[in-house]
């Protein structure tokens, strides 16, 4: 077991305010040991979950600070490496009798103009713009 992994187990058992707390120190790291312990962290669903939970709740918390940007861009990146990466798509054998056929749906759409009433010309008062009054005495 690397550490990586002995870090992500222990996890498990940690309550939600000291899970936030690593979970901060190593969204900080940014380190190649931070990347190895994400990606550990992505191969347990479970864990998986709980981080993804303390990185909302880090997210909510540095709203508004100062340095807000750059913690939503270190967390944003986390985010992205625990999301799971898919290789393939299970195939599901279907059989074509099984199938329901659909009726194809064509619709025309034209968009509406509803007409209107010409506006009255003298709606507004016209505007007439005065030079300040000159203060020289």
């Amino acid at each position: 077991m690397t550490k990586a992994q002995r870090i992500a187990a222990a996890w498990a058992s940690l309550p939600a305010p000291e899970l936030t707390d690593q979970v901060r120190l190593l969204v900080k790291a940014r380190d190649a040991a931070a990347r190895a312990v994400w990606s550990a962290v992505r191969e347990d669903p479970v864990i998986a979950a709980r981080v993804r939970g303390a990185l909302a709740g880090l997210k909510a918390e540095y709203r508004g600070h100062r340095d807000e940007a750059m913690w939503l861009m270190w967390i944003g990146q986390v985010q992205q490496q625990l999301a799971v990466q898919q290789t393939a798509a299970p195939v599901l054998e279907s059989r074509v009798d099984e199938v329901p056929e659909l009726e194809p749906v064509v619709e025309e759409w034209a968009p509406r103009r509803e007409p209107t009433t010409p506006r009255p010309a003298g709606d507004a008062p016209p505007v007439l713009f005065q030079e300040p009054a000159s203060t020289a005495k």
